[in-house]
Protein backbone atom coordinates (compact mmCIF):
# COMPACT_ATOMS: atom_id res chain seq x y z
CA UNK A 1 0.00 0.00 0.00
CA UNK A 2 1.28 3.48 -0.90
CA UNK A 3 2.84 5.17 2.13
CA UNK A 4 0.88 8.36 1.43
CA UNK A 5 -2.43 6.45 1.53
CA UNK A 6 -1.43 4.86 4.85
CA UNK A 7 -0.58 8.30 6.25
CA UNK A 8 -3.95 9.69 5.14
CA UNK A 9 -5.87 6.69 6.52
CA UNK A 10 -4.26 7.05 9.93
CA UNK A 11 -4.96 10.78 9.85
CA UNK A 12 -8.63 10.18 8.96
CA UNK A 13 -8.91 7.63 11.79
CA UNK A 14 -7.64 10.25 14.23
CA UNK A 15 -10.26 12.71 12.98
CA UNK A 16 -13.23 10.32 12.83
CA UNK A 17 -12.37 7.66 15.39
CA UNK A 18 -13.41 4.93 12.96
CA UNK A 19 -11.39 1.89 11.91
CA UNK A 20 -10.90 1.86 8.13
CA UNK A 21 -9.88 -0.99 5.83
CA UNK A 22 -8.75 -0.34 2.25
CA UNK A 23 -7.85 -2.66 -0.63
CA UNK A 24 -6.83 -1.96 -4.23
CA UNK A 25 -9.06 -3.26 -7.01
CA UNK A 26 -7.58 -6.16 -8.96
CA UNK A 27 -4.59 -6.53 -6.63
CA UNK A 28 -3.82 -8.08 -3.24
CA UNK A 29 -2.78 -4.76 -1.70
CA UNK A 30 -4.56 -4.27 1.65
CA UNK A 31 -4.20 -1.99 4.68
CA UNK A 32 -6.19 -1.60 7.88
CA UNK A 33 -6.06 0.87 10.74
CA UNK A 34 -7.47 -1.89 12.97
CA UNK A 35 -6.65 -5.53 13.55
CA UNK A 36 -8.37 -7.19 10.54
CA UNK A 37 -5.81 -9.20 8.58
CA UNK A 38 -7.74 -9.90 5.35
CA UNK A 39 -9.85 -7.64 3.18
CA UNK A 40 -13.59 -8.34 3.32
CA UNK A 41 -14.12 -7.59 -0.37
CA UNK A 42 -17.38 -6.34 -1.80
CA UNK A 43 -18.99 -8.67 -4.37
CA UNK A 44 -18.40 -6.62 -7.51
CA UNK A 45 -16.97 -3.19 -8.19
CA UNK A 46 -17.86 -0.33 -5.85
CA UNK A 47 -18.78 2.75 -7.91
CA UNK A 48 -20.21 4.83 -5.05
CA UNK A 49 -20.84 4.54 -1.33
CA UNK A 50 -22.92 1.41 -0.68
CA UNK A 51 -24.11 -0.34 2.50
CA UNK A 52 -24.07 -4.13 2.78
CA UNK A 53 -26.51 -5.13 5.51
CA UNK A 54 -25.59 -8.82 5.29
CA UNK A 55 -21.91 -8.09 6.00
CA UNK A 56 -22.70 -5.21 8.32
CA UNK A 57 -20.35 -2.86 6.46
CA UNK A 58 -20.44 0.29 4.37
CA UNK A 59 -18.13 0.44 1.33
CA UNK A 60 -16.74 3.50 -0.44
CA UNK A 61 -14.30 4.11 -3.31
CA UNK A 62 -11.55 6.60 -4.13
CA UNK A 63 -8.73 6.98 -6.64
CA UNK A 64 -5.01 7.57 -6.09
CA UNK A 65 -2.16 7.59 -8.68
CA UNK A 66 -4.19 5.90 -11.43
CA UNK A 67 -5.33 3.09 -9.12
CA UNK A 68 -8.84 2.72 -7.75
CA UNK A 69 -9.23 1.66 -4.14
CA UNK A 70 -12.19 0.35 -2.15
CA UNK A 71 -12.51 1.01 1.57
CA UNK A 72 -15.04 0.04 4.19
CA UNK A 73 -16.07 0.68 7.77
CA UNK A 74 -18.19 -1.37 10.15
CA UNK A 75 -21.90 -0.53 10.27
CA UNK A 76 -24.58 0.02 7.63
CA UNK A 77 -26.84 2.73 9.04
CA UNK A 78 -27.50 6.08 7.39
CA UNK A 79 -25.00 7.74 9.73
CA UNK A 80 -22.37 5.10 8.78
CA UNK A 81 -23.00 5.90 5.14
CA UNK A 82 -22.52 9.62 5.81
CA UNK A 83 -19.24 8.94 7.62
CA UNK A 84 -18.05 6.68 4.76
CA UNK A 85 -18.78 9.43 2.23
CA UNK A 86 -16.88 11.90 4.42
CA UNK A 87 -13.88 9.56 4.61
CA UNK A 88 -13.90 9.09 0.81
CA UNK A 89 -13.97 12.87 0.35
CA UNK A 90 -11.11 13.38 2.81
CA UNK A 91 -9.00 10.74 1.05
CA UNK A 92 -9.68 12.20 -2.39
CA UNK A 93 -8.97 15.74 -1.17
CA UNK A 94 -5.81 14.55 0.52
CA UNK A 95 -4.52 13.00 -2.72
CA UNK A 96 -5.54 15.94 -4.90
CA UNK A 97 -3.07 18.75 -5.57
CA UNK A 98 -4.08 22.19 -4.36
CA UNK A 99 -3.44 23.71 -7.78
CA UNK A 100 -3.68 22.39 -11.28
CA UNK A 101 -0.64 21.72 -13.42
CA UNK A 102 -0.20 23.08 -16.93
CA UNK A 103 -2.95 22.28 -19.41
CA UNK A 104 -0.85 19.55 -21.06
CA UNK A 105 -0.03 17.87 -17.73
CA UNK A 106 -3.62 18.21 -16.54
CA UNK A 107 -5.04 16.63 -19.70
CA UNK A 108 -2.43 13.88 -19.53
CA UNK A 109 -3.30 12.99 -15.93
CA UNK A 110 -7.01 13.00 -16.76
CA UNK A 111 -6.61 10.72 -19.77
CA UNK A 112 -4.23 8.18 -18.24
CA UNK A 113 -6.10 8.17 -14.92
CA UNK A 114 -3.31 9.39 -12.63
CA UNK A 115 -5.43 11.99 -10.81
CA UNK A 116 -8.11 11.70 -8.14
CA UNK A 117 -11.80 12.00 -8.91
CA UNK A 118 -11.99 15.47 -7.39
CA UNK A 119 -9.03 16.74 -9.39
CA UNK A 120 -10.49 15.17 -12.53
CA UNK A 121 -13.70 17.17 -12.02
CA UNK A 122 -11.62 20.35 -11.61
CA UNK A 123 -9.77 19.65 -14.86
CA UNK A 124 -13.01 18.94 -16.74
CA UNK A 125 -14.54 22.14 -15.43
CA UNK A 126 -11.51 24.34 -16.17
CA UNK A 127 -11.03 23.07 -19.73
CA UNK A 128 -14.74 22.54 -20.57
CA UNK A 129 -14.36 18.80 -21.16
CA UNK A 130 -17.76 17.14 -21.66
CA UNK A 131 -18.51 14.07 -19.56
CA UNK A 132 -19.91 12.22 -22.57
CA UNK A 133 -19.11 9.04 -24.48
CA UNK A 134 -15.60 8.92 -25.91
CA UNK A 135 -12.87 6.61 -27.22
CA UNK A 136 -9.12 6.84 -26.67
CA UNK A 137 -6.81 6.51 -29.66
CA UNK A 138 -3.13 6.16 -28.75
CA UNK A 139 -0.29 6.74 -31.21
CA UNK A 140 3.15 5.22 -30.65
CA UNK A 141 5.86 7.34 -32.32
CA UNK A 142 9.07 5.26 -32.53
CA UNK A 143 11.20 8.18 -33.69
CA UNK A 144 10.20 10.29 -30.69
CA UNK A 145 8.73 13.22 -32.66
CA UNK A 146 5.62 13.15 -30.49
CA UNK A 147 4.97 16.91 -30.36
CA UNK A 148 4.79 17.08 -34.17
CA UNK A 149 2.26 14.24 -34.22
CA UNK A 150 0.19 15.91 -31.47
CA UNK A 151 0.09 19.17 -33.43
CA UNK A 152 -0.95 17.32 -36.57
CA UNK A 153 -3.67 15.38 -34.74
CA UNK A 154 -4.98 18.66 -33.37
CA UNK A 155 -5.71 19.79 -36.94
CA UNK A 156 -7.17 16.37 -37.76
CA UNK A 157 -9.84 16.49 -35.03
CA UNK A 158 -13.38 15.61 -36.05
CA UNK A 159 -14.85 18.24 -33.69
CA UNK A 160 -13.73 20.90 -31.23
CA UNK A 161 -14.52 18.73 -28.19
CA UNK A 162 -11.80 16.21 -29.08
CA UNK A 163 -8.55 16.27 -27.07
CA UNK A 164 -4.96 15.66 -28.21
CA UNK A 165 -1.94 15.55 -25.90
CA UNK A 166 1.40 13.87 -25.22
CA UNK A 167 1.16 11.08 -22.65
CA UNK A 168 4.67 9.57 -22.56
CA UNK A 169 8.05 10.07 -24.28
CA UNK A 170 6.96 8.04 -27.31
CA UNK A 171 3.16 8.14 -27.13
CA UNK A 172 0.33 10.61 -27.47
CA UNK A 173 -3.42 10.28 -27.15
CA UNK A 174 -6.37 11.51 -29.15
CA UNK A 175 -9.68 11.34 -27.26
CA UNK A 176 -12.57 11.31 -29.72
CA UNK A 177 -15.94 12.26 -28.30
CA UNK A 178 -19.27 10.98 -29.54
CA UNK A 179 -20.76 7.61 -30.42
CA UNK A 180 -20.33 5.72 -33.70
CA UNK A 181 -23.60 7.24 -34.94
CA UNK A 182 -22.38 10.77 -34.26
CA UNK A 183 -19.13 10.06 -36.16
CA UNK A 184 -20.77 8.36 -39.14
CA UNK A 185 -18.64 10.09 -41.79
CA UNK A 186 -16.30 7.10 -41.53
CA UNK A 187 -17.38 3.47 -41.71
CA UNK A 188 -15.58 2.72 -38.47
CA UNK A 189 -13.15 4.17 -35.99
CA UNK A 190 -10.52 1.85 -37.46
CA UNK A 191 -10.99 3.52 -40.86
CA UNK A 192 -10.58 6.91 -39.21
CA UNK A 193 -7.40 5.82 -37.41
CA UNK A 194 -6.01 4.29 -40.62
CA UNK A 195 -6.54 7.58 -42.43
CA UNK A 196 -4.86 9.40 -39.55
CA UNK A 197 -1.82 7.09 -39.67
CA UNK A 198 -1.55 7.46 -43.47
CA UNK A 199 -1.88 11.24 -43.26
CA UNK A 200 0.86 11.47 -40.62
CA UNK A 201 3.09 9.38 -42.87
CA UNK A 202 2.33 11.48 -45.97
CA UNK A 203 2.55 14.91 -44.33
CA UNK A 204 5.26 14.41 -41.70
CA UNK A 205 7.15 11.38 -42.98
CA UNK A 206 6.58 9.64 -39.64
CA UNK A 207 5.39 6.05 -39.37
CA UNK A 208 3.25 5.57 -36.29
CA UNK A 209 1.43 2.65 -34.69
CA UNK A 210 -2.09 3.29 -33.46
CA UNK A 211 -4.05 1.45 -30.76
CA UNK A 212 -7.77 1.93 -30.22
CA UNK A 213 -9.55 1.31 -26.93
CA UNK A 214 -13.23 0.53 -26.52
CA UNK A 215 -15.84 3.27 -26.26
CA UNK A 216 -16.73 4.35 -22.72
CA UNK A 217 -19.91 6.08 -21.63
CA UNK A 218 -18.27 9.10 -19.99
CA UNK A 219 -14.94 10.93 -19.92
CA UNK A 220 -14.41 9.98 -16.26
CA UNK A 221 -13.78 6.44 -17.55
CA UNK A 222 -11.48 7.56 -20.39
CA UNK A 223 -8.44 6.06 -18.64
CA UNK A 224 -9.98 2.59 -19.14
CA UNK A 225 -10.13 3.14 -22.90
CA UNK A 226 -6.61 4.62 -22.84
CA UNK A 227 -5.10 1.59 -21.10
CA UNK A 228 -6.88 -0.70 -23.57
CA UNK A 229 -5.39 1.24 -26.49
CA UNK A 230 -1.91 0.96 -24.96
CA UNK A 231 -2.46 -2.78 -24.53
CA UNK A 232 -3.44 -3.08 -28.20
CA UNK A 233 -0.14 -1.45 -29.25
CA UNK A 234 1.83 -3.71 -26.89
CA UNK A 235 0.09 -6.82 -28.24
CA UNK A 236 0.73 -5.60 -31.76
CA UNK A 237 4.44 -5.55 -30.96
CA UNK A 238 4.38 -9.04 -29.45
CA UNK A 239 2.57 -10.60 -32.39
CA UNK A 240 4.20 -8.55 -35.13
CA UNK A 241 1.01 -7.33 -36.77
CA UNK A 242 1.64 -5.60 -40.10
CA UNK A 243 -1.24 -3.14 -39.93
CA UNK A 244 -0.61 0.37 -38.62
CA UNK A 245 -3.81 0.18 -36.57
CA UNK A 246 -4.84 -2.36 -33.96
CA UNK A 247 -7.83 -2.45 -31.61
CA UNK A 248 -8.24 -3.78 -28.11
CA UNK A 249 -11.16 -5.91 -29.31
CA UNK A 250 -8.78 -7.86 -31.56
CA UNK A 251 -6.73 -8.89 -28.53
CA UNK A 252 -9.38 -9.50 -25.87
CA UNK A 253 -8.86 -13.29 -26.07
CA UNK A 254 -5.08 -12.85 -25.92
CA UNK A 255 -5.41 -10.51 -22.90
CA UNK A 256 -7.59 -13.08 -21.13
CA UNK A 257 -4.92 -15.73 -21.72
CA UNK A 258 -2.11 -13.37 -20.68
CA UNK A 259 -3.83 -12.78 -17.34
CA UNK A 260 -3.82 -16.51 -16.59
CA UNK A 261 -0.97 -18.13 -14.60
CA UNK A 262 1.96 -19.23 -16.77
CA UNK A 263 1.74 -22.83 -15.58
CA UNK A 264 -1.85 -22.99 -16.80
CA UNK A 265 -0.87 -21.73 -20.24
CA UNK A 266 1.87 -24.37 -20.37
CA UNK A 267 -0.72 -27.06 -19.56
CA UNK A 268 -2.85 -25.93 -22.50
CA UNK A 269 0.16 -25.88 -24.81
CA UNK A 270 1.21 -29.38 -23.75
CA UNK A 271 -2.27 -30.65 -24.61
CA UNK A 272 -2.36 -29.00 -28.03
CA UNK A 273 1.23 -29.59 -29.15
CA UNK A 274 2.87 -33.00 -29.53
CA UNK A 275 6.59 -33.68 -30.03
CA UNK A 276 6.51 -33.53 -33.86
CA UNK A 277 4.70 -30.21 -33.75
CA UNK A 278 7.38 -28.63 -31.53
CA UNK A 279 10.03 -28.86 -34.23
CA UNK A 280 7.67 -27.32 -36.77
CA UNK A 281 6.89 -24.34 -34.51
CA UNK A 282 10.64 -23.84 -34.08
CA UNK A 283 10.99 -23.48 -37.87
CA UNK A 284 10.67 -19.73 -38.51
CA UNK A 285 10.13 -20.22 -42.24
CA UNK A 286 7.17 -22.53 -41.70
CA UNK A 287 5.71 -20.29 -38.99
CA UNK A 288 5.99 -17.23 -41.26
CA UNK A 289 4.17 -19.11 -44.01
CA UNK A 290 1.39 -20.16 -41.65
CA UNK A 291 1.01 -16.66 -40.16
CA UNK A 292 0.71 -15.08 -43.60
CA UNK A 293 -1.85 -17.70 -44.62
CA UNK A 294 -3.93 -16.90 -41.54
CA UNK A 295 -3.46 -13.16 -42.08
CA UNK A 296 -4.93 -13.43 -45.59
CA UNK A 297 -7.98 -15.28 -44.24
CA UNK A 298 -6.82 -18.66 -45.63
CA UNK A 299 -6.50 -17.30 -49.17
CA UNK A 300 -3.96 -19.41 -51.09
CA UNK A 301 -3.54 -17.02 -54.04
CA UNK A 302 -3.04 -13.92 -51.90
CA UNK A 303 -0.60 -15.71 -49.60
CA UNK A 304 1.45 -16.88 -52.60
CA UNK A 305 1.64 -13.33 -53.93
CA UNK A 306 2.58 -11.80 -50.58
CA UNK A 307 5.34 -14.37 -49.98
CA UNK A 308 6.52 -14.37 -53.62
CA UNK A 309 6.00 -18.11 -53.55
CA UNK A 310 4.71 -20.53 -56.16
CA UNK A 311 1.26 -21.88 -55.35
CA UNK A 312 2.55 -25.46 -55.38
CA UNK A 313 5.30 -24.58 -52.90
CA UNK A 314 2.73 -23.07 -50.59
CA UNK A 315 0.51 -26.16 -50.83
CA UNK A 316 3.53 -28.35 -50.06
CA UNK A 317 4.26 -26.32 -46.92
CA UNK A 318 0.64 -26.45 -45.77
CA UNK A 319 0.71 -30.23 -46.22
CA UNK A 320 3.95 -30.39 -44.22
CA UNK A 321 2.37 -28.37 -41.42
CA UNK A 322 -0.59 -30.76 -41.37
CA UNK A 323 1.69 -33.81 -41.15
CA UNK A 324 3.67 -32.27 -38.27
CA UNK A 325 0.77 -30.88 -36.25
CA UNK A 326 -2.25 -32.87 -37.35
CA UNK A 327 -3.91 -29.55 -38.22
CA UNK A 328 -5.06 -28.67 -41.72
CA UNK A 329 -5.06 -24.91 -41.44
CA UNK A 330 -6.98 -24.66 -44.72
CA UNK A 331 -9.96 -25.53 -42.51
CA UNK A 332 -11.28 -22.79 -40.24
CA UNK A 333 -11.46 -24.85 -37.03
CA UNK A 334 -7.90 -26.19 -37.43
CA UNK A 335 -6.69 -22.70 -38.30
CA UNK A 336 -8.18 -21.40 -35.03
CA UNK A 337 -6.43 -24.14 -33.04
CA UNK A 338 -3.14 -23.41 -34.82
CA UNK A 339 -3.53 -19.72 -34.04
CA UNK A 340 -4.12 -20.52 -30.38
CA UNK A 341 -0.91 -22.57 -30.24
CA UNK A 342 1.06 -19.68 -31.74
CA UNK A 343 -0.46 -17.27 -29.20
CA UNK A 344 0.58 -19.56 -26.34
CA UNK A 345 4.12 -19.74 -27.75
CA UNK A 346 4.30 -15.93 -27.84
CA UNK A 347 2.99 -15.52 -24.31
CA UNK A 348 5.32 -18.18 -22.90
CA UNK A 349 8.32 -17.15 -24.98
Amino acid sequence: MDIEIIRMLNHVKEKTGREIRVYSEGEDDFYTTGDTELADRFDGRVRSTVSDQEKGKTYFTFKYNALRYTGYIDGFSESDRTIAELIATLLENGSAKESLDSKEDSLKSAIIGSCSGIRLQKIMSKYSIPDSSCTAIVAYVPCGRVDEVVNFMDTFKSNERDICCRTEDFTCAYVRFGSAEENSEYRSLTDYASLLAQSVSDELGINIKIGIGSAVGAFVDCSVSYQQAVTAIRMDGIFGAKSAVSTYKEYVLVKMLEDMPKHKLQEFLDILEDQDAKSMFADSEMVTTAEEFLHTSLNVSETSRNLYMHRNTLMYRLDKIERATGLDIRKFQDAMTFRLIMILHKLLG
